[in-house]
C-alpha cells in the first residue's frame, strides 16, 4: 500500500511522536491563554475588503458508543471557536448537533440538520453569507457496514449549497465525506465518490465559482485514489494546500507524507482538503491556508476532534458584467446553465409548456442553449433590437402527491412590454425575478430532466 495509512489523520504516529506532540500542544495551549489572537484567524468583514475565510472540520460527532473521542464534552468546546470563520463545513455532525451550534452566533445561516445515525449524513454548512439553495446527494457507491469504514451505516454523500457573498454574486460550496478505508471494495467506492462529485460540479456549477470543503479520505501519495484527476483536473479546481505549501506541485505516489514536526509544511498531507476555482462573475484568489493544530484543543492540549481543522482565506473580485438570481422550484433533476452559450443577450427565447414547464431555450447568434425536454406546446418570442427581458415570474407545483416540486409556469416580460409565458400559474407558489437597474435577463440556470425542475435568471449588464 506504498506506506499509506488509512483512517484518521492522526494515526500512524510513533509513541515517541505522540508524547512529543502532546508536550508541544500543552506548551502552545498555555500560550493560547494569553495570545489566542495570534493563532486564531481573525474575521474581517468581507463587505469592507472583499475577503472571507473558510473552515473544514470533521467534528467526530458519532454516538458515544461508536466514537473514539469524547464528543459529549468536546463538541460544546468546538462551538464558540466556529465564530472565527465566515463559512464552515463540518462532517460527522450526528448526535451532538445542538451542542455544536449552541454557541454559534445568530448571524449564521445554517443548513438543516439531517439527523442522527443511521438517518443523517453528518454534513452541515454554516455561513455568515446567505445560503439560498442546499441539496443533499447520497453516494451511488459505498462499502462496509460494521467494518471497512462502516460507511453504509449512514447515508454519506455530498452537500451542495449556493452562498451569496454579495448581492447577485454566488459561490457554490460543496461539503462531502468520502468512503473510508483501504480495502479493494472501499477504494473502488471512493473512486466512484470522486467521479460523482465531479459530475455534480460540472452539472450544477457551470461557469460558477466553487469551493470544496471536504473529508476526502484521499491522499495524493495513494495510487489507488483518483481525486486529483477526477475532480481537480476535470473541474478546473486547485488545492489550497498544494498551492500554498508546495508551490503548486502535487505530491507523487509513494509513502504517506507525515511531518509531525511541522504540520503546516508541504510534507504533511491530510485527507481533509480545500479545493477552489473562480467563475464568470466571481474571481477567487487564495490568500492563505493553514492546518489549525493548536486552536481546537482542550485544557490539556488534546485535539477536540479526531481530525485537524483546516482553514483558508480568499479574496474575491466581482465581475460587474454578470450577476445571478437564486433559483426557484424543486430539488430534482441535474444542473444546467446557459452561461457557456451567452455571447450577449438572446435573439429569441422559446418555452415548451403544458401543465408544467417542459423546456426553455435561447438563441445567441449561431449558438443555442437548451434545457428540459420536448413535451408541451412551443411558444417563441423574437427580441427586437434594443429589447431586453426585464423580469421573470416562476411558479412551482408537485407533479404528484408524494413527488417533488417542478416548475409549472414561467412568464418573461421585456422592456417593450412584450410577454412570453407558458404553463399554469400558481399564485401561492410563485416568485418574480426583476433585473437589477442597468441589467437585463440574458440567460437561465437551474435544474432539469424531461421538464424544468428549478429555474433562475442570469443577468447581464446593458452596455
Amino acid at each position: 500500500m506504498n506506506g499509506n495509512f488509512c483512517g484518521g489523520d492522526r494515526e500512524g504516529e510513533s509513541m515517541f511522536m505522540k508524547k512529543m506532540k502532546k508536550a508541544l500542544a500543552l506548551t502552545l495551549a498555555a500560550l493560547m491563554v494569553v495570545g489566542l489572537a495570534h493563532v486564531a484567524p481573525a474575521h474581517v468583514e468581507a463587505e469592507e475588503d472583499n475577503t472571507f475565510n473558510v473552515l473544514s472540520l470533521n467534528v467526530a460527532g458519532l454516538p458515544a458508543i461508536l466514537s473514539s473521542g469524547n464528543p459529549s464534552v468536546n463538541t460544546k468546546k468546538i462551538s464558540p471557536l466556529l465564530n472565527n470563520f465566515d463559512i464552515i463545513s463540518v462532517q460527522e455532525d450526528f448526535s451532538y448537533h445542538s451542542d455544536l451550534v449552541s454557541q454559534l452566533s445568530s448571524e449564521y445561516y445554517q443548513t438543516e440538520h439531517s439527523g442522527n445515525v443511521p438517518f443523517g449524513d453528518g454534513m452541515n454548512i454554516f455561513s455568515r453569507f446567505g445560503i439560498y439553495e442546499d441539496t443533499r446527494y447520497k453516494w451511488n457507491d459505498s462499502y462496509g457496514f460494521i467494518e471497512n469504514g462502516a460507511d453504509q451505516m449512514t447515508p454519506k454523500g455530498i452537500l451542495y449549497t449556493a452562498i451569496e457573498i454579495a448581492p447577485g454574486y454566488f459561490v457554490d460550496v460543496y461539503d462531502f465525506h468520502a468512503d473510508a478505508d483501504c480495502d479493494e471494495d472501499s477504494l473502488a467506492a471512493r473512486r466512484s465518490n470522486m467521479i460523482q462529485v465531479a459530475e455534480l460540479i460540472q452539472a450544477r456549477s457551470q461557469g460558477r465559482a466553487v469551493i470544496v470543503l471536504a473529508d476526502t479520505n484521499c491522499r495524493y501519495t495513494r495510487a489507488e485514489d483518483n481525486f486529483a484527476e477526477a475532480i481537480l483536473d476535470t473541474c478546473g479546481l486547485k488545492d489550497a494546500w498544494v498551492e500554498t505549501k508546495r508551490g503548486g506541485v502535487r505530491p507523487e505516489d509513494g509513502d504517506a507524507l507525515s511531518d509531525w514536526g511541522n504540520l503546516n509544511s508541504g510534507n504533511h498531507e491530510v485527507v481533509d482538503k480545500i479545493f477552489y476555482r473562480s467563475g464568470a462573475s466571481v474571481e477567487l484568489d487564495l490568500v492563505s491556508y493553514d492546518l489549525l493544530d493548536t486552536m481546537f484543543t482542550d485544557e490539556n492540549g488534546e485535539q477536540l476532534a479526531d481530525h485537524f481543522p483546516i482553514t483558508a482565506t480568499f479574496s474575491y473580485t466581482l465581475n460587474e458584467t454578470i450577476k445571478y438570481s437564486d433559483t426557484y422550484g424543486g430539488g430534482g433533476g441535474s444542473g444546467f446553465s446557459f452561461i457557456g452559450a451567452m455571447g450577449g443577450f438572446p435573439d429569441s427565447v422559446t418555452v415548451r409548456a403544458g401543465d408544467r414547464l417542459d423546456g426553455i431555450s435561447a438563441v445567441y447568434g449561431d449558438a443555442t442553449a437548451v434545457a428540459g425536454g420536448n413535451g408541451g406546446s412551443e411558444y417563441t418570442l423574437d427580441l427586437a433590437e434594443g429589447e431586453y427581458i426585464t423580469s421573470m415570474t416562476v411558479s412551482k407545483v408537485k407533479k404528484s402527491l408524494f413527488g417533488t416540486y417542478r416548475v409549472s409556469y414561467v412568464k418573461l416580460v421585456t422592456n417593450f412590454g412584450n410577454v412570453l409565458e407558458g404553463g399554469k400559474y400558481k399564485s401561492g407558489n410563485s416568485t418574480t425575478y426583476t433585473a437589477p437597474e442597468g441589467y437585463a435577463i440574458a440567460g437561465f440556470h437551474g435544474q432539469h430532466g424531461d421538464e424544468i425542475d428549478r429555474l433562475g435568471a442570469i443577468y447581464m449588464l446593458i452596455q
